[in-house]
């Protein structure tokens, strides 16, 4: 009962304030250009909200571990609203003032990293170990879904209410998301509190546990590579190939990006049902493999009987390509989440999530650099196929690295909070 009454109060209020935050962001995005006129200074506010995902999560790591996670959780969205409520307040005098904006999005990406680790966190804290897969399947889910949803409906309401109101509706939601965080029930710490080591020994000793545990290790280098690859391929090279290569429309690459989203809804919902997850445990590297086919697949209307004039027909292919891909990412990445919080110790747990947040944060921004030059000097079905061969490649080694098989097929108990032990492990059958 405790674990069906905190899946629906944690989705319902993660719907609420990241519904909000995506409405905020999209009307952001249109009010810059609007007052500006300037995609440089939207892509210069832009990147300060990820800022604090590569300077703040691994010292935030240290403290959400120290502390109560449920206090983090409340505190940050309460923080969150506050703050947004100020800025709508200082808004309204200063309408044009970037410089507002940019402090706005440093200080709210600041207080949402607090909160992100502590979600990640605590998950396993809210619900039993048999549903924390679908603990997390729900949360991926909608944020799938919120990118489907957040912009048409930040447009709408950009258009009709205006961005003060929107500030107003986003620091409503998130103080209304901290309130029903007030009524989840978490299952005590496993073990006492002990007393705090100083900050940069903290450092070290998630470190040495990274470094000593070839299976937590090659999981951050197999994070580093995907994201490499999956964010920028997506951000980028599709909108590329979209409207350069094969001048299609906004609307034909909006729907083969919604389609996207649509798999990793499909996924997520389809990886929560028990013997599907017990199915692919022992594959997720195999769906490395199936994503690396599908991005190998964008060039398929290079193919000599493809006829490049039926645009809508190129739309369906691309549709099909990245539903599937959608679908693999989330039956992959979701399993991985989950083994990674029932395996890692309580007291270093979103310390572990903090690097994790700080390698996919440095990945996106070095891979989107890279892939912008090497469109400018190689036809993009090379960079497609090197993509997918890179992926395919990532997918093979991870799936024969014997470390990483041994971990997923661990009838899995967490770490002993003494992690500078060893862990005896059961195993089951794959």
């Amino acid at each position: 009962m405790r674990d069906t009454s905190n899946i629906i109060l944690f989705s319902i209020s993660r719907l609420i304030s990241e519904l909000g935050t995506a409405v905020f962001k999209f009307a952001l995005s249109l009010y810059v250009l609007d007052i500006t006129g300037s995609a440089s200074l939207f892509a210069t506010v832009l990147g300060f909200t990820f800022l604090p995902g590569i300077l703040v999560n691994i010292f935030a790591g240290v403290y959400v571990d120290r502390s109560n996670k449920k206090k983090v959780m409340i505190i940050s969205d309460f923080a969150s609203g506050i703050l947004i409520l100020i800025c709508m307040v200082i808004f309204s005098y200063y309408p044009e003032n970037i410089f507002t904006l940019i402090l706005y999005a440093i200080a709210l990406s600041t207080i949402q990293a607090f909160f992100s680790l502590a979600v990640n966190a605590c998950i396993p804290d809210l619900v039993s170990k048999d549903r924390v897969n679908a603990m997390n399947s729900s949360h991926q889910g909608i944020n799938a879904l919120l990118s489907i949803f957040g912009p048409v409906v930040g447009a709408i309401a950009y258009s009709m209410i205006g961005f003060h109101m929107i500030f107003l509706i986003d620091g409503i939601s998130f103080i209304v998301s901290g309130i029903l965080i007030l009524f989840l029930k978490f299952r005590p710490r496993s073990t006492p509190a002990e007393k705090h080591k100083p900050y940069f020994e903290s450092l070290r000793e998630i470190r040495t546990y990274i470094r000593d545990r070839a299976a937590i290790k090659n999981i951050l280098l197999v994070f580093l590579a995907t994201n490499f690859v999956i964010g920028p391929a997506i951000s980028l090279v599709l909108p590329y190939i979209i409207y350069k290569q094969f001048q299609m429309s906004a609307e034909q690459l909006s729907l083969i990006e919604a389609a996207l989203a649509v798999g990793f809804i499909v996924g997520a919902i389809t990886i929560a049902m028990k013997r599907v997850h017990s199915f692919f445990i022992n594959k997720i590297f195999v769906l490395i493999q199936l994503q690396a086919l599908m991005f190998t697949l964008w060039i398929f209307p290079k193919l000599p009987f493809i006829g490049l004039e039926a645009k809508w027909g190129l739309t369906f292919g691309y549709m099909l390509l990245l539903a599937f891909t959608g679908i693999f990412l989330a039956m992959g990445n979701i399993p991985m989440t989950s083994y990674a919080q029932l395996y890692i110790p309580e007291k270093i747990r979103a310390s572990f999530f903090g690097v994790v947040g700080t390698v996919t944060t440095l990945a996106v921004p070095v891979g989107m650099w890279i892939y912008g030059v090497l469109i400018d000097l190689i036809n993009f079905s090379f960079i497609v196929i090197g993509s997918g061969l890179l992926l395919f490649i990532v997918g093979t080694i991870a799936h024969r690295n014997k470390d990483l098989r041994e971990f997923f097929k661990q009838d899995l108990e967490p770490e002993p909070d003494d992690i500078t032990g060893t862990t005896k492990t059961k195993t089951i059958e794959a």
